[in-house]
């Protein structure tokens, strides 16, 4: 396996040894120890029944149990799929009979929100002590502690994991994200951000995204520590990066605006975070407040804006020192990447000329799971590259003279909140399903601190307004809180177009942002 993050870790198990490799808290364990702990879990799976190609589920809390069960599923041969806890029933049953997984690890505080999916995965428990237990059938794996297992026999090219992201006609898709999709990303992200060993990298972000996910998969590749956190109050994070001596520090635009909250953060007692050596964000526009704080914050620090979409993981970064020149602009490609802006008719426009940001080359991955119409959508084929595989991303760009790429919009209005990717046609079907909404359309209103604001429209079958409320309540117990609309709009009736009869999208949202403006 020359292209896997478990051959990382067997590097960085010979090399660094008892290095610490995670902190989470007041607990520190090595290389050698974690992957000893590794190695019980993934004997523990495979004694389960686990075989290679089976998908496993994964719906922890962060933590470094988490950590070595999705890495476990790994050296089982296994695919893990990570869920985000606290996902609706629906959507974490779309997945679990989408991925048809074999089998689904929680921790003991996500146990009531997957066990009722019992008659169709069965249910595992991760504890501390690295317990696994089926109900009346407990798992220990520390029978196995000590024991080394031998990599599995997976190519690179071999799927290690299936990542579920909102689509533009409803349900999640699965991307297909391979062993070598996740080893290219952490050499070429490592690469150009400069990671090494001696960097102690915090873990803010989720381990249910890419985005997240890569900081662990760099830390097997280079040696560096990573630290976890969980971000609730913007002082004890500042604490967190001062006390760990952070020197990597990955955000997001919804977490800067979180951690800068000025209600919150105080300025005026700010421990020492000299050790902050860069700073890099994806996942949303940087705006010029977020980067004076950045400056005030952490002076020392260099700041890499990034982007990328998870059908390819990462398109480009904008080097530090063009910040200030193109503060609007993403970048050009990374290492191994190049980056095409085509019209419509695949065409390479000129400077200037609006197109599709097409991705060439390192981190495709291979599709969408159980989605063939899709993925022929998004995975095509270029004249100029000849059996070759490129993703159109679906998002309108621009291109300098010099090559530099700025971002406009998505081409199906795909929206984006607190750093989520949200399909507006899955809120529409679940609105509808409320007994008294007729028809629901929803759109985004671009806010800087965290995407997007969600605007949803909706006529009712009795004519009169719904309570925001009673929509809010029944939103909640269909679908993430994340998803829910900050705003509810009442129409008498939805305008349809002069083609078929279809809802004008254009003039509902003209109409509602009217509405809107006059309510402020």
């Amino acid at each position: 396996m020359l292209f896997s993050v478990l051959k990382d870790l067997e590097n960085s198990v010979c090399l660094y040894g008892e290095k610490v490799a995670i902190v989470d808290g007041n607990i520190c364990i090595s290389f050698s120890t974690l992957h000893k702990r590794i190695c019980s879990t993934a004997l523990a799976l495979i004694d389960f029944g686990i075989k290679p190609g089976d998908r496993v589920g994964i719906c922890m809390g962060k933590s470094i149990d988490q950590i070595i069960s999705i890495i476990a599923a790994l050296y089982s041969g296994a695919i893990f799929v990570p869920i985000l806890p606290g996902i609706k029933g629906g959507g974490m049953s779309h997945i679990i009979k989408d991925s048809g997984m074999t089998a689904l690890i929680a921790d003991q505080k996500r146990l009531e929100e997957v066990e009722s999916f019992h008659k169709d995965v069965k249910i595992l428990i991760g504890s501390g002590d690295l317990t696994l237990a089926y109900p009346n059938l407990p798992y220990l794996s520390q029978h196995f502690f000590g024991v080394n297992v031998s990599l599995p026999d997976r190519l690179g090219v071999d799927l290690a994991a299936i990542i579920y992201s909102s689509g533009s006609t409803g349900r999640p898709k699965g991307i297909m994200v391979t062993h070598r999709n996740l080893a290219d990303g952490a050499r070429i992200v490592a690469g150009y951000l400069g990671t090494d060993k001696s960097d102690r990298i915090a873990s803010i972000l989720s381990f249910n995204f890419d985005y997240g996910l890569n900081q662990l998969w760099q830390s097997l590749y280079t040696g560096a520590s990573i630290h976890l956190h969980e971000l609730i109050m913007p002082n004890d994070c500042i604490r967190f990066i001062s006390q760990e001596k952070i020197t990597a520090l990955p955000l997001m635009p919804v977490i800067m605006s979180r951690l800068f909250d000025q209600h919150f953060l105080d300025k005026k007692n700010m421990p020492d975070l000299s050790s902050v050596r860069y700073i890099c964000s994806s996942g949303g526009r940087v705006s010029q407040e977020m980067l004076v704080n950045v400056n005030e914050i952490f002076p020392k620090a260099i700041f890499y804006s990034m982007y990328g979409l998870t059908e390819a993981f990462r398109s480009t970064y904008l080097p530090p020192e063009q910040l200030y020149l193109r503060p609007n602009s993403i970048g050009k490609a990374i290492p191994d990447v190049e980056i095409l802006v085509l019209d419509d008719a695949g065409n390479e426009c000129s400077p200037g000329v609006t197109g599709e940001l097409v991705h060439r080359g390192g981190c495709i991955t291979r599709g969408y799971w159980n989605d063939p119409e899709r993925t022929i959508e998004k995975f095509r084929s270029h004249p100029r590259y000849p059996g070759e595989i490129l993703v159109y991303s679906g998002d309108l760009v621009i291109k300098d003279n010099e090559g530099f790429i700025t971002f406009v919009m998505r081409k199906d209005d795909m929206l984006k909140c607190n750093g989520i990717r949200i399909s507006p046609t899955e809120i529409e079907e679940v609105l509808e399903c409320h007994p008294k909404v007729r028809s629901a359309v929803v759109f985004g209103i671009e806010n800087v601190e965290i995407g997007h604001d969600i605007v949803a429209a909706y006529t009712s079958k009795d004519g009169a307004s719904i309570d925001k409320a009673e929509l809010i309540l029944f939103l909640r117990k269909n679908i993430a809180n994340h998803m829910i609309p900050r705003h509810f709009i009442h129409h008498d009736n939805f305008q349809a177009t002069g083609n078929q009869g279809k809802i004008d999208r254009v003039n509902v949202k003209e109409k509602t942002l009217s509405i809107l403006r006059l309510d402020n």
